[in-house]
Parts: structure tokens; sequence; C-alpha cells
């Protein structure tokens, strides 16, 4: 398990926003430090000394499950 980094914002759109220490791969499963599955990789962006990545949550998590996610370091 690896820290893919920490959780800062869910958009409109529901997609998890991450602050990433790397680039992860796409499509890699992300979880939280307790083995919680959150969702996938879904895009990479910004600079690429500090990256941002695009989480695609999983359809069993709700709105408001998501966003109590935000300063949570995350796994893949």
């Amino acid at each position: 398990m690896r820290r893919v980094g920490t959780v800062v914002h869910v958009s409109s759109h529901g997609y998890i926003i991450l602050k990433a220490e790397f680039f992860p791969k796409i499509d890699s499963p992300v979880v939280t430090k307790r083995m919680k599955r959150i969702g996938t990789v879904h895009d990479v962006f910004g600079p690429v000394a500090s990256p941002y990545v695009s989480v695609k949550p999983f359809k069993n998590l709700a709105l408001a499950d998501l966003r109590e996610l935000r300063g949570e370091k995350v796994y893949i």
C-alpha cells in the first residue's frame, strides 16, 4: 500500500480531488487507511512538481460520505 495523497475537494460532478505525492496509474484502486475502497484513479492533472488526481468514486458511496473524506490520506 502506497500513499497517493490527501483529499482536498469533492467536485460538483462527484469526483474526489486529491493533492498527489506522485503520478499514479489510471484505473488504480484507491483506498482509505482502513482499507475501505473508495474508487479508482480517473485522471492526473496539474504541474509535474505537484500533481492532482481525480478519483471516480464507487456508486455505493453517498455524496455525504465523500465529503467526510476531506483531509484524509488515501492509498493505492
